[in-house]
């Protein structure tokens, strides 16, 4: 496993307990660009994934990630995880993804995230 993708992992758990997006923050180049299935704007740069991790977190109640699975490269690695977490209002969810890391020496200079959205919606009561 990469020194960043171990970071990056380490950096999520502090992210998910914590709620503190600062390791995460740290571990960002200044030219990043983070991105997530189903958002409208990527973020760029430290500042940018303070956002992006912060947006993330205030989702949940509470949150654990389990990396899963993970395919490294000569640039970057992509993380398949499960995360079990309780939304604000008590329900409980567990949803699946993965995460893209592009990696420039020892920072993380991209970040593409795939999830199940499906997960986020309502069962529904209809036929």
């Amino acid at each position: 496993m990469s020194d960043v993708s171990e970071r990056f992992e380490q950096a999520l758990h502090h992210l998910d307990a914590e709620s503190d997006a600062g390791p995460m923050v740290d571990l960002t180049a200044p030219d990043a660009v983070l991105t997530k299935l189903g958002g409208h704007r990527e973020e760029r740069g430290p500042d940018g994934a303070r956002t992006f991790w912060d947006e993330y977190r205030s989702v949940f109640a509470t949150i654990s990630t389990e990396f899963t699975g993970r395919v490294e490269g000569e640039h970057g690695t992509a993380l398949e995880w499960t995360s079990t977490s309780t939304l604000p209002d008590g329900t409980d969810l567990t949803y699946r993804g993965v995460t893209v890391l592009d990696v420039a020496g020892d920072q993380v200079s991209g970040v593409r995230t795939y999830y199940d959205s499906a997960a986020f919606l309502a069962p529904s009561t209809g036929v």
